[in-house]
């Protein structure tokens, strides 16, 4: 009988079991670093210590660090830190809710911006720091769709 065995591809772990995979893997949670392997295209993680790198941007091995963009579904606003993260810290919003279209799509450090569809009469319901568009990820980007009266002849 011959048997084979798979793998499993390797995930970094959530923020809850951070701490006891770095210890058990590096008996520091200082020294534990996960994070994706460009060359491999794979996540591995090590024993290198923590390190940092600019808003818009996260830390990647290519061996060692480097620094690479956001994923285009995330984006970083603050200093990236490889302690506790693999990846940038916050999802893009979606610009999905009724009414609701995509205004830009932000940066690597920044969130997208929605608007509501004025073609089909949407409107916001609240108002906006900026009367053509909202941050969805700093104010309540919900819209309505406004009743005209009708105009007799």
């Amino acid at each position: 009988i011959i048997g084979t065995a798979t793998g499993y591809d390797f995930k970094c772990p959530g923020h809850g079991e951070w701490r006891i995979r770095a210890n058990a893997s590096c008996s520091s949670e200082n020294r534990y670093v996960c994070l994706f392997n460009i060359l491999k295209a794979k996540y591995e993680d090590r024993c290198f210590g923590a390190d940092r790198s600019s808003k818009g941007s996260m830390l990647v091995f290519q061996p060692l660090f480097n620094i690479a963009e956001c994923n285009s579904g995330r984006y970083q606003p603050i200093v990236f830190n490889t302690h506790g993260n693999s990846e940038c810290i916050l999802l893009k919003s979606k610009c999905d809710e009724e009414g609701q279209v995509l205004h830009s799509n932000g940066t690597s450090a920044s969130d997208t911006t929605c608007r509501c569809d004025y073609t089909k009469r949407y409107a916001f319901v609240s108002k906006q720091k900026n009367s053509c568009f909202c941050n969805p990820s700093e104010e309540d980007c919900s819209c309505f769709r406004m009743s005209c009266e009708k105009l007799s002849p």
